[in-house]
């Protein structure tokens, strides 16, 4: 009896050591500067990073093999969305313009210039016809895709506008910025619809549940505030993270929100939260500061960019 269990112990040894490998992030290298940005295309194939070395990555997913370097931005990169329908990309960056490509051939469709300074973030609307800038200057910017026309400027931020973020039904943009507030904005009419007051310090960063009935904000001093969309009301304050909280994502189930800290040249980590509790549900620890994180489609993967020059992907599932 003894030795018919010791030999199922040692059956089971491979299997479990198999799945803690399995459970190991896949850490993209490449890059040669710092990762500000990220975004995974609509069918999850894809990854682009953003990165200080003025380029974007295309990476091939799950394997995480890269596609194509993407050159152009004169200055650091450091924003990057796609187009719902997978086949445009946008990038913000230090070099004050923001940019289009075709993700299929990895050329330049359109410059877009306006901003006075740095373009910190972009965002397209859910159908793929009108990008969202934030800008150093404080400035929200809204663009047509077709064209690469500036078509309304929405001013009420004070200072740097680090985040912008679509609801999925097109109905709210919401801006996260230096100035402590996130701000809900009419993207059809550019009419301001509400200001949050974050009252943590610069808002680093913000998303939109899929539902739309919850934002999340990640705050410079290691705080997550969970607001409720239609009440315009501060639900819950996520607290563990020892640095800046510089990105917030939600599954797209809507259940999981991940939060990204760190100081500088220390390592980071990203925090999953249930969103309906507020409970911490996981740490996953990154070598450096964590700067940008992204689910994969699905919900399977998880992306999360660095200070040190590298992506890691976790299989959260």
């Amino acid at each position: 009896m003894m030795m018919r269990g010791l030999s199922c112990v040692l059956l089971a040894l491979p299997t479990l050591a198999a799945l803690a490998a399995a459970q190991d992030p896949v850490t993209l290298t490449g890059h040669t500067g710092w990762v500000g940005a990220l975004a995974f295309a609509p069918d999850g194939k894809t990854l682009a990073t953003a990165s200080a070395d003025r380029t974007v990555r295309l990476w091939q997913m799950p394997a995480g093999r890269g596609s194509a370097t993407l050159k152009g931005h004169a200055d650091t990169a450091c924003a990057v969305a796609f187009a719902s329908y997978g086949k445009v990309l946008a990038t913000g960056s230090f070099d004050h313009t923001a940019k289009l490509w075709d993700v299929a051939t990895g050329t330049e469709q359109a410059t877009l210039r306006g901003h006075r300074g740095a373009v910190l973030s972009v965002a397209f609307s859910p159908d793929g016809k009108t990008l969202a800038t934030g800008g150093i200057d404080g400035q929200v910017k809204l663009w047509d895709v077709a064209t690469g026309q500036e078509t309304r400027t929405l001013k009420g931020h004070t200072t740097w506008v680090n985040a912008v973020a679509f609801a999925a039904d097109g109905k709210i943009l919401a801006t996260g910025s230096s100035d402590g507030t996130v701000r809900l904005w009419d993207p059809a009419t550019g009419k301001e619809q509400a200001a949050l007051d974050c009252r943590a310090g610069e808002v680093r960063a913000v998303a939109l549940a899929p539902d739309g009935k919850t934002l999340a904000a990640g705050t410079r001093y290691g705080e997550v505030q969970i607001w409720d969309v239609a009440a315009r009301r501060q639900q819950a304050a996520l607290k563990g993270h020892a640095g800046d909280v510089w990105t917030v994502a939600f599954a797209p189930d809507g259940k999981t929100l991940a939060s990204g800290d760190g100081d500088w040249d220390r390592p980071g980590q990203v925090k999953l939260w249930d969103v309906g509790t507020g409970r911490e549900r996981a740490t996953l620890r990154h070598s450096g500061e964590v700067l940008c994180a992204a689910f994969s489609p699905d919900g399977k993967l998880l992306a999360a960019g660095s200070w040190d020059k590298t992506v890691r992907v976790w299989n959260v599932k």
